[in-house]
């Protein structure tokens, strides 16, 4: 029997990843190691960070924390404003605790993943902070791509050299959902695909909208509508908090295929 390069490349890759002998790329000028990508597959993920600078929650460039949480101080006024003339699903109580709650708090939550109700989760030094995820999408020449919501162009889609090359010194993490078959993990891609072009919104809390995205969103939902059920498990789209990059990372049902670790505190 007759196997094709591309068969063979997938073949024998996905032998040495199962073997541990796939070894990460070095990362650019010499830099943290990187993911291999040849083994990337449709639907995996990864999350792009530059150790020990501030991660903005919008993962634009060129910003500053001070900058960043004017910004959201001004968006977050906006969004109570529209609550006020239409509160969607969102409770008095609800909206009291928006306007209570101040940036360190959102900040620490959402691009930290710290939670609720633990003392001092909310100071500074809590860990790896990861503020930005985007979809794999392995093309039929077997070259990968990423598709993700940005602030600037909305939904978007790259090649993944292209996109590396622009985050010089940045380290990425890459994942996959456990246990399903490449088949259908490849559909999360094919899903967000549809999605190309939409607005970046990162107040829209119902993940299950699709008039606009943010990064983590774009990828609940995607894997949502594709394999119909929610990678945090929780199938309840309607939230009132934001789904975070580093919530992915984390969630059960993903399993880190390279994970850069304690580099991320540097």
């Amino acid at each position: 029997m007759q196997i094709d390069r591309r068969t063979a490349h997938k073949l024998i890759g996905g032998a040495l990843l199962g073997l541990g002998w796939i070894t990460a790329s070095k990362g650019q000028d010499g830099g943290l190691p990187l993911p291999n990508p040849t083994t990337f597959q449709s639907g995996d993920l990864v999350w792009p960070k530059k150790p020990g600078a501030f991660v903005p929650y919008k993962y634009a460039l060129n910003t500053s924390a001070e900058l960043d949480t004017a910004n959201w101080y001004a968006e977050r006024d906006a969004f109570l404003a529209k609550l006020s003339r239409d509160p969607k699903y969102f409770t008095a109580q609800d909206i009291a605790e928006f306007k209570s709650l101040d940036f360190r708090e959102f900040y620490a939550r959402y691009v930290g993943d710290q939670k609720p109700g633990i003392p001092r989760a909310y100071s500074t030094g809590g860990g790896i902070y990861v503020g930005h995820v985007g979809i794999i999408e392995v093309d039929d020449s077997n070259v990968p791509w990423v598709i993700e919501a940005l602030l600037a162009n909305g939904v978007v889609r790259s090649r993944y050299d292209q996109w590396i090359a622009a985050r010089p010194g940045e380290i990425v993490w890459h994942g996959r959902i456990r246990e399903l078959p490449l088949g259908d993990r490849a559909r999360i891609a094919s899903e967000a695909k549809r999605y190309l072009g939409r607005p970046y919104d990162f107040w829209n809390f119902d993940l299950n909208d699709d008039a606009g995205f943010y990064c983590s969103k774009l990828v609940w939902l995607s894997a949502w509508r594709s394999l119909h059920f929610p990678v945090d498990g929780n199938s309840d789209p309607r939230r009132k908090f934001w789904f975070s990059p580093k919530q992915v990372l984390y969630a059960r049902l993903i399993i880190r295929l390279h994970d850069p670790g304690s580099y991320a505190n540097r």
